[in-house]
């Protein structure tokens, strides 16, 4: 069975105002308030995630197999998604994530006659982003589309004709809406590095495709793999297509489900 920690540490993956309108108000065809239509109970949008790590000058950039799936919405949030991570093995493990549960189906585990998914407690990332930028969040998106240096128009996804809007924003602008950022690994002294971006935005305001690059400290626990580089590198480049499909994600039948700790290795 795959073990998490690694495979979040590495996800997207893979966006993006309640309250302040100064810098990006939503209108009509902005993708803010498109997305924030979309957000209702019994629909969703799917997805196709592409992550690529960059470790150390002599590994160089590695782009992993995709996640693919299906993320659920509801009182303005994400609640639930359904992926398979198709780095892990070769079928790929599927993930159906409601709240702060997980059921995992990983078609070569070998389990007790009659189960076909492990449950256990994992805080969910629950969101639409593409690296630590989100997409459902609005005070989010506001920011990056703010730091807009780039618009034109471009390639057609999902059956729509895109604009193309690119950019670059620091850590420390996103720290303004994403305080939870300063709490973590990137100290002020690394504050203005910043994330490079691109969003293709459709007709309809929504969001077709979100790519982001960005550099992380290495750390101590990283230390002899980076080759005495101080960070690593990473690309998310996440696709969405069949905004407000109709879609309800339900937990696994309890029949077909055993918890991880009842399992004998």
């Amino acid at each position: 069975m795959r073990r998490w920690t690694t495979a979040v540490t590495l996800s997207v993956t893979g966006l993006a105002l309640y309250g302040a309108p100064a810098s990006g108000a939503a209108t009509d065809g902005d993708p803010v308030a498109a997305i924030q239509r979309q957000l209702v109970k019994g629909h969703g949008v799917r997805i196709t995630e592409y992550s690529t790590f960059n470790s150390s000058p002599s590994s160089g950039w590695e782009r992993f197999k995709p996640t693919k799936g299906v993320v659920g919405f509801g009182d303005g949030k994400v609640t639930a998604t359904d992926l398979w991570d198709l780095q892990v093995g070769v079928a790929g493990v599927r993930d159906i994530c409601i709240g702060k549960r997980i059921w995992e189906h990983d078609p070569k585990d070998k389990l007790p006659n009659g189960k076909k998914w492990v449950t256990f407690k994992y805080p969910c990332v629950l969101r639409l982003e593409t690296g630590y930028l989100r997409l459902d969040k609005p005070d989010v998106l506001a920011a990056v589309l703010a730091t807009t240096t780039t618009t034109k128009a471009l390639d057609t996804y999902d059956g729509s004709p895109t604009t193309l809007r690119e950019g670059s924003i620091s850590f420390r602008q996103l720290w303004n809406v994403r305080p939870e950022l300063r709490d973590g690994f990137l100290k002020d002294e690394r504050a203005d590095w910043t994330i490079d971006w691109r969003l293709w935005i459709g007709q309809d305001g929504l969001v077709r495709r979100a790519w982001s690059k960005w550099r992380e400290p290495a750390g101590d626990k990283w230390k002899g793999v980076t080759n005495g580089r101080s960070w690593l590198g990473f690309v998310s480049d996440v696709r969405y297509s069949d905004w407000g499909m109709k879609l309800t994600i339900k937990s696994p039948p309890a029949a077909q489900t055993i918890a991880f700790n009842k399992l004998k290795y």
